[in-house]
């Protein structure tokens, strides 16, 4: 499916079957014009292919040919040329252990060139060469499919951690770690260990973000603020301003001013900025 808006042309593709337990989707997106985005902060990892053109991460270093980045916790900015193409692979909450080689909370607000944390990939320059000649999204995604299976090392999903996200996500946030450890049959440290060795952070730290998220996704329906902060599973007003701020820099009304989200907020969690 392609989504057409004036900052990017979006394509979007659902996974093969064999990666469908580890990722949600495949998204390919071409720049036109020169653009900064605001990436916000998400449950998931992301791994990057640029196909043709540049990027900079947060106005200074140059982004790798292919990159992987972790959970993050504050807002962060990617700048790309007028003519870039890049392709991204949107993990499962627990899918981008199978690919990485080490614990992922090791990449915790980072975004590190592939070649660092994949095993064996010593052809990846290759690999990119292939992607910029194809121009075909389905050609893309394809290429990018198979150099994720060849680099599959642990197709076994944490039935612990699992378990734990389902009721995370069924509570909406809101469970504590104490409860949720109780749910799962795992001690608190037993939970958490596996948790951020799975996932990329603590259950408490990615329950912040799907909250945060949440909160995206009922403004976007045109609720007020004191609305959102409730039905996101906020204790009270203070805590949902103190975790926006944390996570965009700005107070709720100051970022929803200031910025634009992006249409296909399901598919990338992204803001522009008003002109």
């Amino acid at each position: 499916m392609k989504l057409s808006q004036e900052n990017a042309q979006v394509f979007f593709h659902a996974p093969r079957e064999a990666l469908r337990p580890f990722v949600k989707r495949f998204v390919v997106v071409e720049f036109p014009f020169d653009r900064t985005l605001t990436l916000l902060p998400d449950t998931s990892f992301l791994a990057e292919f640029r196909l043709r053109g540049d990027g900079v991460l947060d106005g200074r270093a140059s982004l790798p040919r292919a990159a992987i980045s972790g959970l993050w916790d504050t807002a962060r900015t990617r700048t790309y040329p007028a003519g870039t193409a890049i392709l991204l692979a949107v993990f499962t909450e627990v899918g981008a252990r199978a690919f990485l080689r080490n614990s992922l909370d090791t990449l915790f607000n980072t975004t590190a060139a592939m070649e660092h944390v994949v095993d064996g990939t010593s052809e990846l320059g290759l690999r990119g060469e292939e992607l910029e000649g194809v121009t075909d999204n389905a050609r893309r995604v394809e290429a990018a499919e198979e150099f994720l299976l060849r680099h599959a090392h642990d197709l076994e999903l944490d039935p612990f951690v699992s378990n734990a996200l389902a009721c995370i996500e069924e509570t909406q946030g809101t469970v504590r770690i104490e409860e949720l450890s109780r749910r799962v049959g795992l001690s608190q440290s037993a939970l958490e260990r596996r948790f951020r060795r799975s996932v990329g952070t603590s259950p408490k730290h990615f329950e912040s973000i799907l909250r945060f998220k949440s909160a995206l996704r009922l403004r976007a329906s045109g609720q007020d603020l004191t609305w959102i902060a409730h039905s996101a599973g906020y204790s009270d007003q203070s805590h949902f301003n103190k975790d926006f701020k944390q996570f965009t820099g700005l107070a709720p009304s100051q970022f929803f001013d200031q910025t634009i989200q992006c249409k296909n907020a399901e598919f990338l969690q992204v803001a522009f900025a008003r002109n």
